[in-house]
């Protein structure tokens, strides 16, 4: 008989809606085996009252490493932003990025995040990091060229070495469930069309994902409309990128047509609007997307362009900005967000099996603390409103990730934090320095 692992709440937020009161089961495998009302013979192992239990968010687009470069240029504008980011970056060493790694770990854990798509530099150390935190990643190693060399503090390889990296990762880490490896052009302006049908060619090869950045700011769009005459999503479309699995960042300045082209080729798009609204870089058309039927995520970008990886914070704005801009409180619900943040996120970057409360998916799962202030006197009916418009990362208090317990009662089972927090302050006076 299968020993099940029982959790009980007063909540419960499944496909269906909320459940009050609620139980989930989970087996020996870390997947759900029960999730509904109370059942009367259960042994239960964790006793949640005054907790609702949610999926784990997904963070849909990062560079955790960046946690390093957090505050370093609040106030500039995009280019300026970047030239200031990439000056830093030019100087972390490989225990750097470990330790930027980390940082990033212990926050998402803590505010509830299970699973997150990063770009940046990524080799074995750094993926088995993630790993033994608990944490699921789809790491896309970042590239623009054959013969460029992104991180030369870090590494020597050269984008045709960092290519051939992906592949080799890609079949070494092809059959775990908390690692996805892809391909990561940094972007159209940054990868000449000769580089970007080699990744393409290479991606579909391999069945390896793509991951990249596509129309952040106007400077971007209007920079490749000079160059090709077309939108990046057309220029892409032209060298038929998007034939690969395509996982892309920002989509501030898209037009309908890109959206339509996305959505016949199943492009994946993360949202990522306190980034986008904090660089003065525009509001993405995220009701379009929604409407259209595109694989939505919902991201934080670096903490350099964000200052935060708490995925409620994202949550909130994904649907109030858009309301507001457009003077309509229906432009995106609460439900639709946090489903997109949930369930859509994990199937955008690739783990279709987590972002539920349901038997047979990944027991990935979020306890939130309901006796805080914010959350009172809300009724158990309004939970969804409650998550996604009252409650932040601060509320969580336990997280699961394929069962296994990486924060229990406020504390991280599989992190010192404080060492991280500890190393992360010495590394950045460093940097600054």
């Amino acid at each position: 008989m299968t020993t099940e692992t029982v959790l009980r709440a007063d909540a419960m937020l499944t496909p269906a809606g909320t459940i009050t009161p609620a139980e989930l089961a989970f087996d020996a495998t870390g997947r759900i085996s029960y999730a509904g009302p109370p059942r009367a013979a259960s042994t239960v192992t964790h006793d949640l009252a005054g907790h609702a239990l949610m999926p784990g968010l997904v963070n849909g687009h990062t560079h955790s490493a960046m946690t390093l470069q957090r505050g370093a240029s609040d106030d500039e504008s995009f280019m300026q932003w970047l030239a200031t980011v990439q000056g830093i970056e030019q100087r972390l060493t490989h225990d750097d990025l470990i330790v930027g790694l980390e940082l990033a770990l212990v926050e998402m854990i803590e505010t509830g995040t299970v699973a997150f798509a990063d770009m940046y530099y990524w080799d074995e150390t750094l993926i088995e990091r993630v790993r033994a935190a608990g944490m699921r990643v789809f790491a896309a190693l970042a590239c623009n060229a054959n013969d460029n060399v992104a991180f030369p503090s870090v590494s020597a390889m050269t984008g045709a070495e960092v290519l051939t990296e992906v592949e080799r990762l890609a079949e070494k880490y092809r059959e775990d469930p908390l690692v996805r490896v892809g391909f990561g052009p940094h972007a159209p302006y940054t990868c000449t069309p000769e580089f970007l049908r080699e990744v393409r060619e290479r991606a579909l090869a391999g069945n390896i994902p793509i991951h990249t950045h596509i129309s952040e700011s106007a400077a971007e769009v209007a920079q490749i409309r000079e160059q090709y005459g077309k939108t990046p999503g057309d220029h892409l479309a032209s060298l038929d990128f998007f034939d690969a699995d395509v996982h892309a960042a920002h989509c501030v300045h898209i037009t309908a047509d890109e959206i339509a082209t996305f959505a016949a080729t199943g492009t994946s798009v993360s949202h990522n609007p306190v980034s986008n609204i904090k660089l003065g870089n525009g509001i993405a058309p995220f009701p379009e997307m929604i409407a259209a039927g595109l694989p939505l995520a919902i991201g934080t970008d670096s903490v350099a362009s964000n200052n935060s990886l708490d995925l409620f914070e994202e949550l909130k704005h994904a649907t109030i900005l858009h309301r507001g801009a457009r003077q309509d409180a229906a432009a995106v619900l609460g439900p639709q967000a946090i489903d997109i943040a949930t369930r859509g996120g994990a199937a955008a970057i690739g783990f279709p099996d987590s972002g539920a409360l349901a038997v047979g998916r990944f027991a990935d799962i979020v306890a939130v603390d309901l006796t805080v202030t914010a959350a009172a006197p809300v009724p158990l009916e309004s939970l969804v409103a409650h998550l996604v418009f009252g409650a932040t990362g601060h509320d969580v208090r336990h997280v699961f990730i394929g069962g296994r317990h990486v924060y229990s009662d406020g504390a991280h089972q599989t992190l010192d934090a404080d060492a991280v927090r500890a190393r992360a302050r010495e590394v950045r006076a460093r940097l600054v320095g």
